[in-house]
Order: C-alpha cells, then structure tokens, then sequence
C-alpha cells in the first residue's frame, strides 16, 4: 500500500514560533495508506469564475472514509486569489503563491469545492488524496 506522508514546517524567529507537524495519511481506522490520487491543474477567471474541483455528480464517497484536499493558487500577481468554498461556506481566500491542505468529506454533493477567481485569471492546482473510488452509473 501506499504510504503518504504530510508535513508543514511553520517558524518565525521574530514572533518567537517554531511549529513541525508531520502525519501519515491512512485509510480510517486502519494502518492501511490511502491508495488513490485525484490530481489537476488548470485556470479560472473572473468571466467564468465559478470551478467545481469535482462535478455534484462525480463525488462519491462514504462519509467515515479519509479524503484529503491540497490546492494551491498558482498566480504570481498578488492581486489575483481564489475563494474557496464547500458548495456555497466559504473556506476562505488563497492569495497569489498559497496553498492549502486539509481533510475534507467528500461524501455527497453538498460537499463540493468550489473555487472563485477574484481579479483577472488565477492558475491553480489540487490533489485529492482518498481510500475509495466508487464509478457513477453511466446514462
């Protein structure tokens, strides 16, 4: 099985903070590591603003499973960021160069992430780390 392993280094001398924070990304109440990654880039702009990382109909999942979200914005000028949001909560706002990463239940349509350009066209990427994968019925 896979291993994935997160870390975040965080320090600031000044503000007198040194923070390391590392974990294993395993399936829920197992050893087991997760076995399957999403991963995309692409562009949103303010003229089509409105991305859906994965479609309503497309997510699945079970609500008790581990899934994991990195997304990063990918725009070099400070003005350009993406709000981010699950349906319609925002999250908050990513700014030229941030990123972000967090657990994330995918379990039904409610639970999509949308992303929303603010100022011009903001490059982004993401990764979508999780247990399962369950095919939607064709039509």
């Amino acid at each position: 099985m896979a291993t994935t392993t997160a870390t975040v280094s965080i320090s600031s001398p000044e503000m007198g903070i040194s923070v390391n924070a590392s974990s294993t990304l395993m399936k829920t109440g197992t050893t087991t590591g997760l076995e399957i990654m999403d991963s995309g880039a692409g562009e949103v702009t303010v003229a089509h603003s409105a991305k859906a990382l994965l479609e309503a109909s497309a997510v699945t999942g079970d609500r008790t499973s581990a899934n994991y979200l990195y997304l990063s914005n990918k725009a070099t000028d400070e003005t350009y960021y993406l709000i981010v949001k699950i349906h319609d909560q925002i999250l908050g706002r990513l700014s030229a160069g941030d990123w972000m990463f967090m657990p994330w239940n995918q379990g039904d349509a409610d639970a999509e992430i949308n992303i929303t350009a603010t100022n011009g066209t903001c490059a982004y990427e993401y990764a979508i780390f999780k247990s399962a994968s369950t095919l939607v019925d064709a039509t």
